[in-house]
């Protein structure tokens, strides 16, 4: 009799557990609520994350970078008499090099895309050849004969001053600058002929990840020593040519257009 009631009892229990199996399991909806809360949170965590990244990845690689430049240029320049009354001079072939780097004021552009910044060219150097023809007395009274010189000019100099440039869009990038080049200048007409001279650049140039092409005007003058000067005495009985050292200020002009490297 206990041996069938016990039977019974089993039976009923795992009929009542086989049922509870069957029915669908009861979950707290507000448990799953909260769990799409925190998948959604996450997830913008992570988008957000993404977007720094990629916000510093190209901050990195456009302007962090691409502060170092090293240009190229062919100059167009003229020679100017201030204190002569002569034709100016203009080269007939002239290069430029400058090696620098652009110290930027804050870390991230502002609006996204724009920077301000200190441009300093340990190294710029300048150099234009001209030709002018000299005439030469022969002896008093005759004709005299015209000959060509070849003249030379060249600076070494160091920029500084301030820029702004402009990321519009991807690599692209557009900056305009102007300097203060304290040089030492030197030219070189049968004689050399020195001295320091200030000059003043302002430009601009476009860039494209490490390739940039630019143009800038370029000026200043100086007071150069040693110009040989030719002084006729005709007082004298027998007329006499006197050559004498002075300083002669000239001013330079030139258009630099160039091709540079940016890393």
């Amino acid at each position: 009799m206990m041996r069938r009631i016990f039977t019974l009892f089993i039976g009923v229990y795992l009929c009542i557990w086989a049922a509870r199996a069957q029915e669908p399991a009861y979950t707290d909806p507000v448990t799953l609520e909260d769990q799409a809360e925190k998948i959604d949170s996450l997830q913008r965590i992570i988008d957000d994350l993404n977007s720094q990244l990629t916000s510093q990845k190209k901050i990195e690689r456009v302007w962090e970078g691409r502060s170092k430049y090293f240009n190229i240029g062919y100059v167009n320049q003229k020679l100017i008499y201030k204190d002569f009354d002569m034709p100016d001079m203009k080269n007939d072939f002239g290069v430029s090099l400058s090696w620098g780097k652009t110290y930027y004021l804050h870390k991230k552009p502002l609006l996204g895309m724009l920077k301000f910044g200190l441009d300093w060219s340990w190294v710029d150097l300048n150099y234009a050849q001209y030709s002018l023809i000299d005439m030469e007395e022969v002896k008093p009274g005759e004709s005299s004969e015209a000959y060509e010189i070849t003249a030379h000019q060249a600076e070494y100099g160091m920029q500084f001053g301030p820029s702004v440039t402009i990321n519009p869009v991807q690599d692209l990038k557009v900056s305009l600058y102007f300097r203060v080049t304290p040089s030492f200048s030197l030219i070189y007409m049968d004689d050399v002929n020195y001295n320091y001279a200030t000059f003043f650049n302002f430009g601009g140039a476009i860039a494209w990840r490490m390739i940039s092409l630019g143009v800038e005007g370029r000026w200043g003058s100086a007071k150069y020593n040693g110009f040989a000067v030719n002084e006729v005495d005709i007082d004298s009985e027998y007329p006499s040519i006197e050559t004498s050292s002075i300083k002669a200020k000239l001013k330079t002009s030139s258009v630099r257009f160039y091709i540079g490297f940016r890393f």
